[in-house]
């Protein structure tokens, strides 16, 4: 009887007591052994629940960046088609630019002619300055206009492109680092699988 020692009897061989008294103590054993597995069992099933429920999460995410990712080459693809609009808005600038100084010229030029002109005209030579003086603020104005709003084209083009390559890099380091968790996040489930099924197995035999 392994390690325990009966007493003996005159009649009958063992002592009943003994006997007895080593068979409740070895069923209770045996049933806290069979409530430690079943608990151990349930903490695995509930681990490999958690661990389900983690791999669906990193998929779902693994889908979300993928997602972020097309969205931000959309993007970029956009500032693309800002940086050829920009291009085309270029030379209008300058042929604006060309427009002033081809007037500028034949501004002057009235000017002088108007100069020559006796005091019975000095009424049509200021406004002749004035219309000179209003064309030259509207281009000013019209070209400092363009200008500004080519600035602030480029000044948007340039903060977008900074956000969409720092997000590209974030997504990038995202998707790189990915496989890894999961592969790890997959090998632990595998493990923890394998081990439940030996328990089960232990169990049944």
């Amino acid at each position: 009887m392994d390690n325990n020692t009966f007493k003996s009897v005159a009649f009958g061989g063992f002592d009943k007591q003994d006997v007895i008294a080593y068979i409740q103590r070895t069923a209770q054993e045996t049933a806290a052994a069979q409530d430690a597995l079943r608990k151990e069992n349930d903490d695995l099933r509930v681990e490999n629940e958690s661990l389900s429920s983690q791999l669906a999460t990193l998929r779902y995410q693994l889908e979300t960046l993928r997602s972020e990712h097309e969205q931000l080459k959309g993007e970029a693809a956009l500032d693309d088609a800002l940086r050829q609009e920009l291009e085309v808005l270029r030379p209008q600038a300058e042929r604006l630019a060309r427009e002033v100084e081809s007037l500028r010229p034949d501004a002057e030029a009235y000017t002088r002619f108007q100069g020559q002109i006796g005091a019975i005209e000095c009424e049509a030579r200021k406004r002749a300055a004035d219309l000179e003086d209003e064309t030259h603020s509207r281009l000013r104005k019209t070209t400092e206009a363009f200008r500004a709003q080519y600035q602030a084209l480029m000044d948007v083009f340039e903060s977008t492109a900074s956000y969409v390559n720092s997000e590209l890099r974030k997504v990038e380091v995202n998707l790189t680092q990915l496989p890894r968790a999961l592969d790890r996040s997959g090998a632990e489930l595998e493990q923890l699988t394998a081990l439940l099924e030996g328990r089960e197995e232990t169990e049944e035999a």
